[in-house]
C-alpha cells in the first residue's frame, strides 16, 4: 500500500489509534496497527464500513478477524493492484507489438506498390516531369520507411522494457501466494486454488479432499532448540509433505505450525491413505542441527483428512477437517482422523 502522510499525519494516527486498539481483544502486532491506521486515515472506504459494522454490532475485533479484514482490504487490494497492473501491461504488449508490425507491412506494401507504377510509367513514355515527381515521392516513401523502422526499432525496446516489467509483476503475483519460509504456498495461495476447484466441480467427481496437518508440541520445540532450529523444522516438515504429494495435489503452510494438502479428485479413502503416509514419513524423519550435527528425532503431526460434500462451504470442508485434526491431538497425537 501507499502511504501518502506526512510524520505529524502519522504521529497523530498512531496516537488515535492505540487507544481503540486497546480495547479490542487482538493483540497489538502491526497487522492490528495495519488495519487500524487504514481505519483512521480514512482511505479504505470498505475496509472502514466492515469495521463500523463489527463495532456497531458489538463484534470484538479478534485476532482472526484483525487477520481477515487486513488481508481482505490490504493485502489483497495491494495484490489486486499488481494482477491489474499485470494484465495491463500484457494488452499493452500485445498492441504495440501488432501496430508496429502491421505498420511496416503497410510501408513495405506501399513502397512496393510505388516502385511497380514507376515501372508502368516509364514504360509508358509518360511526360519527363512525371518520371521525376514518381522518383521524388518513392524517395519521400523511402525516408518514411527509415523513419519508421527507427520508430519500430524504439518501439521493440519499449516492448522488451514493458516485458521485463510484466516478468517482475508476475513474480510478484506468485510471491504474494508462496511462503517465503518453507517454499510452498501460503494460506492465500490455498485459498484461491480451492475456491477455483469448487467453481470449476463437475457433478459427480470425487473429491476435492484436504488433510490438514499440525506439529505436536512445536512450542517445546522452540523452547528447547531455539526458533532457528524451529525453523529449520517447519521447513524438512514442508519438504517431507511435499514427497508424498504429486501432480494437481497442492500443499500449503496454513499457518503457523500448521500445514495444508489439497488433494483434487481424490475421495476420502484415498485422502486418508496420503495422510498416513506424510505422517509415517515425518515421523521417520531425522533432522540434524548445530554445527555438530546433532540428531532430532521424535518429530511428529497430527492429521485431520476431509473430503468437500457437495453444496457445503469452503469453511464447512475446512471446519470438518480441523475438527478432525484436534481429534488426533485429544487422543494421543502423532495420528491421522478422518472426518465424517
Amino acid at each position: 500500500m501507499h502511504y501518502p502522510d506526512s510524520k505529524d499525519r502519522s504521529a497523530e494516527l498512531l496516537r488515535l489509534a492505540i487507544p481503540m486498539m486497546a480495547q479490542q481483544p487482538a493483540p497489538l502486532h502491526p497487522i492490528t496497527y495495519a488495519v487500524w491506521y487504514d481505519y483512521l486515515a480514512g482511505r479504505n472506504a470498505d475496509l472502514r464500513a466492515e469495521v463500523d459494522s463489527a463495532r456497531a454490532n458489538g463484534v470484538p475485533l479478534s485476532d482472526e478477524l484483525v487477520h481477515t479484514l487486513y488481508r481482505r482490504h490490504i493485502l489483497d487490494a495491494a495484490t489486486n493492484a499488481a494482477h491489474q497492473v499485470s494484465d495491463g501491461l500484457r494488452a499493452v504488449i500485445d498492441e504495440v507489438g501488432q501496430t508496429a508490425s502491421a505498420t511496416g507491412e503497410r510501408v513495405t506494401e506501399f513502397t512496393a506498390a510505388l516502385q511497380a507504377k514507376s515501372g508502368r510509367i516509364a514504360s509508358l513514355g509518360g511526360p519527363a516531369g512525371l518520371g521525376a515527381e514518381i522518383d521524388a515521392l518513392l524517395s519521400d516513401s523511402r525516408d518514411t520507411g527509415a523513419s519508421l523502422a527507427v520508430l519500430s526499432q524504439r518501439l521493440l525496446s519499449a516492448t522488451a522494457e514493458l516485458e521485463k516489467l510484466r516478468t517482475e509483476l508476475d513474480l510478484v503475483k506468485v510471491q504474494a501466494t508462496m511462503d517465503s519460509l518453507t517454499g510452498v504456498a501460503n494460506r492465500r495461495g490455498f485459498d484461491e486454488t480451492i475456491e477455483q476447484l469448487l467453481r470449476e466441480q463437475a457433478p459427480g467427481q470425487a473429491g476435492p479432499s484436504v488433510v490438514l496437518i499440525d506439529l505436536d508440541h512445536f512450542k517445546q520445540i522452540n523452547d528447547q532448540y531455539g526458533h532457528v532450529f524451529g525453523d529449520t523444522v517447519l521447513k524438512s516438515v514442508a519438504l517431507a509433505i511435499r514427497s508424498c504429494v504429486k501432480g494437481r495435489d497442492l500443499v500449503a503452510r496454513y499457518g503457523g505450525e500448521e500445514f495444508v494438502v489439497l488433494l483434487p479428485g481424490t475421495a476420502l479413502a484415498g485422502a486418508g491413505a496420503l495422510a498416513e503416509q506424510i505422517r509415517t514419513t515425518i515421523a521417520g524423519a531425522r533432522i540434524r542441527r548445530g554445527a555438530n550435527h546433532e540428531t532430532v528425532g521424535n518429530i511428529t503431526v497430527s492429521l485431520g483428512v476431509a473430503c468437500w460434500k457437495p453444496g457445503e462451504t469452503l469453511e464447512t470442508l475446512i471446519d470438518r477437517a480441523d475438527q478432525a485434526l484436534y481429534r488426533s491431538k485429544r487422543e494421543g497425537r502423532n495420528r491421522v482422523t478422518t472426518g465424517n
